[in-house]
């Protein structure tokens, strides 16, 4: 559970609490993160709108392979809409979810690049969870 501790975007749990209650609560995070993670899929998905800078954010943070990467170009030059692509993209991140991919994917180039998933971060950082 490493990555959204340090950036400003994610709300935390507060350091000064005992150990077992902290860890109970950073599973509750990590478990809320996800499960809204998981359930915007395709929004973050509709709102990526081409491979660049995305994929290649991606690769160069190690979140997909070199492997991934051309299979997904790959798939891009195939036609397939793109919505469909990102959000194959977005469940081989869900296998190995960790919270640094969020810092990763609302990165200030993905931000730039794809205008619509601002309103999705807001969300995240707001901690307004489909769950909650």
């Amino acid at each position: 559970m490493a990555g959204a501790g340090g950036d400003p975007h994610f709300r935390r749990v507060p350091e000064d609490r005992n150990t077992g209650d902290q860890h109970l609560e950073e599973e509750i995070f990590y478990e809320l993160i996800f499960r809204h993670f998981r359930e915007n899929k395709v929004e973050i998905a509709s709102a990526i709108t081409r491979p660049f800078p995305f994929l290649m954010i991606l690769r160069d943070h190690d979140f997909i392979s070199e492997q991934m990467f051309e299979h997904f170009q790959e798939t891009c030059r195939n036609l397939v809409p793109m919505p469909r692509v990102m959000y194959d993209v977005l469940s081989e991140l869900e296998k190995t979810f960790d919270e640094s991919l969020l810092p990763t994917l609302f990165s200030k180039s993905n931000l730039k690049a794809y205008p619509d998933l601002n309103e999705i971060l807001r969300n995240f950082q707001n901690g307004n969870y489909s769950s909650q």
